[in-house]
């Protein structure tokens, strides 16, 4: 008598004004709707928004993070990483589009912190520029803020400072170069051409030179 009424449980269908109780699979549904995207899903008013953002200010505040305020006067916060000790030197690019900093890092080896990252934020995304591992003593945006370029070097004098030139949204490397420096009592080796960004990055005035 259980066994009928159980198949008769199974093949009766839903009465008239009795909402169905959810399968597994509507309720997997209902679930992953109401879980909102961490990020912007491209073509949503909240991505064209990102990606038509200016930036106007940028300061490091008492928490050492990165704050950032747009146009509209919206305010952004790029919080350190775990070993990071604070940001230095922000800048931001020539046409608003993206804001940059030294990450400082504490060494061993000195009586300060030393620059091992540079951090841009653009478009709603940090990036994370490491390089060769090396200090990031000097760099600057190129193209306006499509770009940037740095040179790394040891922190007690280098007899070769590398320079590479990333973009910043893919993070590509799309040139690279190393130089000669005069090491020791030895002069620098000649160098015969010097590639064009290079040369703007060591030229600009703005650019965060090695204290």
């Amino acid at each position: 008598m259980r066994l009928a009424t159980v198949v008769l449980l199974i093949l009766l269908p839903a009465l008239p004004g009795v909402p169905a109780a959810p399968g597994p699979a509507a309720r997997l549904v209902a679930g992953a709707s109401a879980q909102a995207p961490s990020r912007p899903r491209p073509g949503t008013a909240r991505a064209a928004r990102t990606a038509s953002e200016r930036y106007t200010a940028v300061r490091v505040d008492a928490q050492q993070r990165l704050v950032i305020t747009t146009g509209s006067g919206r305010t952004i916060v790029v919080p350190r990483t775990t070993d990071q000790t604070t940001f230095a030197n922000p800048m931001i690019s020539s046409d608003g589009t993206a804001v940059g900093a030294q990450g400082q890092f504490g060494n061993c080896c000195t009586s300060y912190d030393i620059p091992l990252q540079l951090v841009v934020y653009r478009r709603g995304v940090v990036h994370r520029f490491t390089g060769v591992g090396l200090p990031i003593f000097q760099w600057h945006f190129a193209d306006a803020g499509s770009r940037v370029a740095y040179s790394q070097q040891t922190v007690h004098g280098a007899c070769v400072i590398t320079y590479e030139l990333r973009d910043i949204d893919s993070e590509r490397l799309i040139d690279s170069t190393a130089l000669p420096e005069p090491c020791g009592m030895e002069a620098a080796d000649e160098v015969h051409e010097i590639p064009l960004w290079v040369t703007r990055l060591l030229e600009d005035p703005g650019s965060k030179a090695r204290p």
